[in-house]
């Protein structure tokens, strides 16, 4: 007749404390950590401009911009309804990006809700085009400081 042996511990990994501590701390932390990191990826700033085209009338723009699954993808904005936004308050003056001829302008389009951000560099602006643009785009805020009686309150 054998003898049965039988085993009164089961010696598997996941029957020692080191293993219920990675199970119970470490996965879970690393779990949150690569969601935290896929949100801050999906949550990038996506808002520069790659490419910008008027219609014949000018009343439209054509704004190409990069999309969150490495594509880029155009966006229809009208034009009466892009602003640019009042540049930030920082302690330097001279060291505002809106200043710096190099800088970044932001627009916001009042109706979608949305912003784009054009680099200011002459080479990636058509010359004849732009202060054009600028001037449509400074509506709100370019004068208001001129007259209290008619700058606008926003």
């Amino acid at each position: 007749m054998e003898h049965l042996r039988l085993q009164i511990f089961d010696d598997h990994d996941y029957m020692n404390v080191q293993y219920g501590a990675k199970r119970s701390v470490v996965r879970p932390s690393h779990t949150m950590y690569v969601a935290t990191l896929m949100a801050m990826v999906w949550c990038l700033d996506f808002d520069y401009v790659t490419k910008m085209r008027y219609n014949k009338e000018k009343d439209l723009v054509f704004v190409t911009k990069p999309d969150r699954f490495w594509g880029e993808t155009e966006h229809v904005y009208e034009m009466h309804h892009l602003e640019q936004m009042v540049p930030s308050a920082v302690t330097a003056v001279k060291d505002m990006s809106s200043k710096d001829e190099n800088g970044i302008m932001t627009v916001h389009c009042m109706a979608q809700n949305e912003q784009m951000k054009f680099y200011k560099d002459q080479k990636f602006w058509n010359n004849d085009l732009r202060p054009e643009f600028e001037n449509e785009t400074r509506g709100l805020w370019e004068t208001t400081h001129a007259d209290k009686y008619t700058g606008r309150i926003f």
